[in-house]
């Protein structure tokens, strides 16, 4: 199974966003953007990349408060068919 968190954050890398701790809680993935209005289209294309179209359910993207950032960002929240 791939690890999926490192396979984010390994593809974030060379993008202009910064992530926060990306969560894995069984097949629910959550990915913190630290940058507040990230464009969503994006966001998913670069997690599309690093995981494949296929693997990606149900995906959610939404501006909150980040935990452990004091800041305001954007998460995307999907589930893992891998």
């Amino acid at each position: 199974m791939t690890d999926i968190g490192a396979a984010i954050r390994e593809a974030f890398e060379h993008t202009e966003y910064d992530l926060g701790d990306v969560a894995v809680n069984r097949r629910q993935v959550r990915v913190p953007v630290i940058q507040e209005g990230a464009d969503p289209d994006a966001l998913r294309a670069v997690i599309e990349e690093a995981l494949g179209a296929d693997a990606l359910a149900t995906v959610t993207v939404t501006t909150e408060r980040i935990a452990g950032e004091g800041t305001v960002g954007t998460v995307v929240s999907f589930r893992y068919r891998g």
